[in-house]
C-alpha cells in the first residue's frame, strides 16, 4: 500500500500498549494492527492475521507490506500464566521476538522490542541499562531471552518499562485498579514492599515515537523518574481523582510468583537522549486524571465497537 506517512507494524495490538500507541499515531503513521482475528482495531488502519505461538506462519505478510517500523508490543506478560507454562512464555516472548527481528531485517525496518523492569531481581533499585540482569520470574527471563534474541538479529531499539493508564477493557492497569475499587468503596490492600518506576502509557506512546524519530538503537529504560510503593501510588490515585485513600490497607505482598522488592529503573539515559525530564508519576496520575472524559472514553469505545 502506497502512503506518505511512515507505516508502524504493531503486534499486540488490541492490548493496553498497542492501543495507546496505535492512538497516539493517528495521524502520524498508517497504522497496521497484527491480531489473532485479523480484524482491524479502532485507531488503526488495516490489520493481518497473526498470532505469536507460529510467528513462521505469517512473517511474510510482515515483509509483503514493507513496515518502516515494527513495534513487538505483544507478550504473554501475566506472571502466572508464564510460570503455568514457561515453554509457552519462553514460544512468545523469546522465539517469537526473533522472528520478527528478522522479519524486521528482511525489509530494513526499525525493530521495536517492548521489554519489562522484571528483567530485574529488585534488590536495589534505581537500575541503569548497562546492569547486568537478575530476573526472577518466568515472565522475566522470557522478556530477557526476547531481548537477547533480538540484539543478535538486527540493531533494535529495546524498551524496558513499566506503565500504567486506560486501556480499552478499562481493568488492565494498577491506575484503573485502584480508580476502580475505590470508586465502588471497596477496602484493598496496597504493598509498601513493592516499588517500580511506572510512566503513564501515552507518554511511554510519545517516548516511543520520538525515540524511533531520531533512529535511537540500543537499550532504554523508559518510566518515570520517580519511584513509587504501590501503596503510594495508590494514595496518590485517591488523592488525584478525589477518592478516598483510607480504604487502602498498607501490607506485605504475598502473591506467586513474588513480586517485591525495588524494580525502579534510572531513565538519566533515555532524559539525555530527548534533552528533557520525562514526567513523574504523579504527574502522571494527574494528567491521567485530566485524560478521564477523553483518554478513557475512546479507549472504552474502542473495546466496545
Amino acid at each position: 500500500m502506497t502512503t506518505s506517512q511512515p507505516t508502524w507494524l504493531i503486534t499486540g495490538a488490541s492490548g493496553f500498549l498497542g492501543a495507546n500507541l496505535g492512538l497516539h499515531l493517528a495521524g502520524r503513521a498508517h497504522r497496521v494492527a497484527v491480531t489473532r482475528s485479523g480484524s482491524t482495531p479502532p485507531h488503526f488502519d488495516e490489520a493481518i492475521a497473526g498470532d505469536l505461538v507460529d510467528v513462521d506462519a505469517w512473517v511474510q505478510h510482515i515483509t509483503a507490506r514493507r513496515p518502516d517500523v515494527i513495534v513487538h508490543a505483544g507478550a504473554l506478560a501475566v506472571h502466572q500464566d508464564c510460570e503455568r507454562d514457561p515453554e509457552l512464555a519462553h514460544v512468545i516472548n523469546a522465539e517469537a521476538t526473533a522472528s520478527l527481528a528478522s522479519a524486521a531485517g528482511a525489509c530494513a525496518a526499525r525493530f521495536v522490542y517492548i521489554s519489562t523492569d522484571a528483567v530485574f531481581d529488585g534488590r536495589r533499585g534505581h537500575y541503569a541499562e548497562d546492569e547486568d540482569p537478575s530476573p526472577t520470574s518466568v515472565y522475566g527471563r522470557t522478556k530477557l531471552a526476547g531481548e537477547e534474541r533480538a540484539r543478535r538479529v538486527t540493531d533494535a531499539l529495546i524498551i524496558r518499562t513499566n506503565f500504567f493508564g486506560w486501556s480499552p477493557s478499562g481493568t488492565r492497569s494498577i491506575l484503573e485498579f485502584f480508580v476502580n475499587e475505590l470508586g465502588a468503596g471497596n477496602r484493598i490492600r496496597g504493598f509498601t514492599d513493592f516499588t517500580t518506576t511506572s510512566a503513564y502509557a501515552p507518554v511511554l506512546a510519545e517516548t516511543i515515537d520520538a525515540l524511533v524519530s531520531m533512529d535511537a538503537v540500543g537499550t532504554f529504560h523508559v518510566t518515570s523518574p520517580d519511584a513509587l510503593t504501590k501503596y503510594a501510588f495508590g494514595v496518590a490515585v485517591a488523592d488525584a481523582f478525589g477518592l478516598a485513600s483510607g480504604l487502602i490497607t498498607p501490607t506485605t505482598a504475598d502473591i506467586h510468583p513474588p513480586r517485591n522488592g525495588d524494580i525502579s529503573l534510572d531513565v538519566s539515559r533515555v532524559e539525555a537522549a530527548l534533552g528533557r525530564s520525562l514526567p513523574t508519576q504523579i504527574e502522571g496520575i494527574r494528567r491521567a486524571h485530566q485524560d478521564t472524559a477523553t483518554l478513557r472514553r475512546a479507549l472504552r469505545t474502542a473495546q466496545g465497537s
